[in-house]
């Protein structure tokens, strides 16, 4: 149980219900009217965005579209394009409501805005309790926050903030909102929010997204997180234990800042699977301008992923790069275990000495680490 973000566009939703005529994007193209001022976001959970140049205001919808596809260059996948909302300054107020021991804890100040931070003296604290008369904020119309705390509730919210909120009589503006919701509420909420509403607080590489969306296919383990992509110590690694001891290792010998990659192929995925995801590792590993550089593939000792059968796959792939991997000087280094685990590593060993990729390979007699070692020998040399 965990808090997690969810999207804004989502957030949103839940509040104003069909009243909220916001546009989500993801990937998809852009699409509105001709006429208009809109503000465009990157909605991904990321704090600060005005300051970091990822909300565009005022804009026509060409210059929407201009700012979405640049943020889209960057590595941004998930958008949010809503009316602009015409306000001045003074009228920014800044709303937060946190799940805690006691209650529900409101905080609110009746200037709101990016630098609100720098004026903690205007921020009132207020606490919603069953066993307390209903809580009310000077300044927030008693409907709206009443509904709110019902929205919170029923959805699971853990923390919600909204700054800056504009009220003009009995009308509220959510301006902009974050959610963090419990994760363990995805099990029970109806028709709120789920799983594709979640979001990470980061720039997704592309092949961070292919992996992520393998992943949604199969009920193996497929990971992939990017470190430095200028790395020259790559990893294709098995079993969430065995990776992070192998990891630790690279760390500990002072080459952490060549680890190209980290994550896992874990759960008994199927040859093809193992194919594709070995595939987006290795093209990472050519991309990198490191001058030696070497792919290591090990794990722990597998109780039922067959090893033959993720080396084929495997194999698949470095067989779509052999000779780009040769001329680059690149070199393998295998340790692994489990299920038909000699006939796995026979026929790994002859395909990479055959190909001139040969590191090293290791069985299970060996020690956990021994590959890495002798990856982080060679790219030192």
């Amino acid at each position: 149980m965990s808090r997690v973000k969810i999207t804004e566009y989502r957030a949103k939703k839940l509040i104003l219900g069909d009243s909220y005529t916001g546009v989500s994007i993801h990937n998809g193209k852009i699409v509105l009217p001709k006429s208009g001022r809109f503000v465009a976001k990157v909605d991904q959970g990321i704090k600060k965005r005005f300051k970091q140049g990822l909300v565009a205001v005022d804009g026509t919808s060409t210059a929407i579209s201009k700012s979405v596809s640049l943020w889209r260059k960057k590595g941004f996948s998930h958008f949010l394009v809503e009316p602009y909302v015409p306000h001045e300054e003074s009228e920014e107020q800044y709303l937060s409501l946190e799940r805690v021991r006691t209650g529900i804890r409101i905080l609110h100040a009746s200037a709101g805005g990016i630098d609100i931070e720098a004026h903690p003296e205007l921020v009132k604290t207020y606490l919603i309790n069953p066993a307390l008369p209903y809580t009310i904020v000077p300044g927030i119309p008693e409907k709206f926050l009443k509904h709110l705390v019902e929205v919170f509730e029923k959805n699971f919210f853990s923390f919600l903030e909204i700054n800056p909120l504009v009220v003009r009589g009995d009308e509220v503006y959510i301006l902009d909102a974050a959610v963090l919701v419990d994760s363990a509420g995805i099990f029970f909420v109806k028709n709120g929010w789920s799983e594709d509403d979640i979001v990470e607080g980061k720039a997704r590489h592309i092949a961070e997204e292919k992996v992520q969306a393998l992943q949604k296919t199969t009920p193996a383990s497929l990971k992939l997180t990017i470190l430095h992509p200028d790395g020259g110590l790559f990893f294709l690694l098995s079993g969430g234990g065995g990776s992070i001891v192998i990891a630790d290792e690279a760390e500990l010998n002072g080459v952490g800042r060549s680890i190209g990659n980290y994550g896992e192929y874990s759960g008994g995925p199927t040859r093809e699977e193992t194919h594709l995801y070995a595939r987006e590792v290795i093209q990472l590993l050519l991309n990198s301008p490191a001058k030696k550089k070497a792919l290591v593939i090990a794990g722990g000792i597998a109780n039922f992923t067959d090893i033959k059968s993720t080396f084929r796959g495997v194999v698949d792939a470095l067989s779509e790069y052999t000779g780009t991997l040769r001329r680059k000087g690149v070199k393998v280094f295998v340790r692994r275990g489990g299920p038909h685990e000699k006939e796995g590593l026979l026929y790994m060993e002859e395909y990479l000495k055959k190909e001139k990729l040969f590191g090293s390979v290791y069985g299970s007699e060996a020690v956990i680490t021994s590959a890495v070692d002798d990856a982080i020998a060679f790219i030192k040399k």
